[in-house]
């Protein structure tokens, strides 16, 4: 199967894939700045690395579960784009994200800003930087708020295939990070030095401007998002039922992976000389989420062209492209892998301010990241872009989380903690269960039981 010759399929991967890399992209080069200006602190760099870390694990745990409810909405608005009887459901469902999203991002800013010693506390951190991550995460915690609108936004244009807006937020959004973290942290036009602290405020203004940008645009683009506050939040009969039919699986496959994520750092956190470890790991996932931007564009923009073919009824053509689909991801897994090898050796020495035993082995880890890449590009396009599209979103979830529960965390904690294996061998042990995955779930999309019409329940026939 070359998907390249589909020039059709070919077109649609690209015109999605491209801008929503691009968006993620720029967030990761974000993160990269934030680590290596913190890195560039001339005073306790490791430790403040190693606080940064903890903290960007309470956020990407905020987000996952703000990301599963706009998924789920965009499975729904993605059919419905393409069924012209249901196109008129696209701002309600809009507005009823927008209440689920605002339920949680107030819950989680609420947390962490009254809380922080309570949430950071769930790392056990080394007191060496325990109140450093504290500090820290008191005042992200403030930066919630914003996201719930342009988080919200950024994910149904997707459905409607409208990814400009969401690009030019997030490069102003960069834009407007690097500068005040910068100003903030090192100090500059008449504002005073703050140090490692200025960054949490760099993120809070970034995220203001970005949620700015994201609700104006739409309104003048007029994106069919909005309406009369009477029609966004207006009720339909038993769409609640199947949102959260759909959410709650999503939202526990996502959480239980986060979880997983946790007890790593866990484990990682009770190594001999940790902070080396975790600032190691820093390092070596803040490129690797660079280079991944690959895979994650094509898993979601394989999401919204699944969803958008499952609308319009053609069965065949859903089954002719997810298998195109999996093609593709196994080319950019072994693509990203490709470019980590050698940029493994280098990567690391941007970071002047890390010790040497922490660029060590952050390029031990860039090596083994590579090695996994293409397991995890195929998890990613099956689950995201294919079977979560079809709504198979139950057994995606059990699978998951069994596989992740079941073999990886078990194995981490016994080399971990008893055996008092180093950090590369718990590394690749995490990567047990991505390559169970990618075989599972291969195995799932080629019996065709994850097809769902949800916005067409009967499908077009084909010859």
């Amino acid at each position: 199967m070359k998907f390249w010759k589909d020039k059709v399929f070919f077109k649609k991967m690209l015109a999605l894939s491209i801008p929503i890399a691009l968006q993620n992209l720029i967030t990761s080069v974000l993160n990269i700045f934030d680590q290596l200006m913190v890195g560039w602190l001339p005073t306790n760099a490791d430790n403040c690395l190693s606080a940064v870390l903890l903290c960007n694990q309470i956020v990407f745990i905020y987000q996952i579960v703000l990301f599963a409810a706009c998924n789920t909405a965009v499975i729904f608005i993605s059919q419905y784009a393409e069924n012209k009887d249901n196109q008129h459901k696209i701002p309600k469902t809009y507005g009823f994200l927008v209440c689920v999203c605002a339920f949680i991002g107030i819950a989680c800013s609420l947390l962490c800003t009254i809380a922080p010693s309570t949430v950071i506390g769930l790392f056990s951190p080394a007191p060496e930087y325990a109140q450093l991550a504290k500090d820290f995460m008191r005042l992200v915690g403030f930066s919630f708020i914003p996201m719930i609108f342009s988080v919200s936004l950024n994910f149904t244009l997707r459905g409607i295939k409208k990814m400009k807006l969401g690009l030019i937020s997030n490069i102003i959004g960069v834009v407007f990070n690097i500068f005040f973290n910068y100003i903030l942290m090192f100090g500059g036009l008449g504002v005073k030095p703050m140090g490692f602290i200025g960054a949490a405020y760099g993120t809070i203004i970034s995220r203001c401007v970005e949620m700015l940008v994201m609700v104006l645009g739409t309104i003048i683009a007029k994106y069919p998002l909005f309406s009369s506050p009477k029609k966004m939040f207006a009720k339909e009969k038993g769409f609640a039922k199947k949102y959260f039919k759909m959410f709650f699986p999503i939202l526990c496959n996502e959480v239980f992976w986060v979880l997983s994520s946790t007890v790593y750092l866990f484990v990682y956190d009770k190594l001999p000389n940790s902070e080396i470890a975790l600032a190691g790991m820093n390092i070596a996932q803040s490129f690797d989420k660079i280079v991944s931007v690959a895979m994650i564009g094509i898993g979601n923009a394989a999401g919204v062209v699944i969803g958008n073919t499952i609308g319009s009824g053609d069965r065949e053509k859903v089954l002719d492209y997810s298998k195109k689909c999996n093609w593709f991801s196994v080319t950019v897994g072994l693509m990203i892998g490709i470019i980590t090898i050698p940029s493994a050796f280098f990567v690391p020495l941007m970071f002047s301010g890390a010790s040497a035993a922490a660029k060590h082995t952050a390029t031990i880890l860039l090596l083994l990241f590579a090695v996994t890449a293409v397991f995890r590009s195929i998890s990613m396009m099956t689950v995201v872009g294919i079977l979560r599209s079809g709504g198979d979103t139950t057994f995606c979830a059990i699978t998951e989380t069994l596989l992740i529960w079941l073999v990886s965390v078990p194995l981490v904690f016994l080399f971990g903690l008893v055996v008092k294996a180093n950090i590369y061998v718990l590394f690749l042990l995490t990567n047990v269960s991505e390559i169970l995955k990618a075989t599972v779930f291969l195995i799932r999309v080629k019996r065709q039981k994850w097809l769902k019409f949800m916005a067409n329940d009967t499908p077009k026939k084909t010859v």
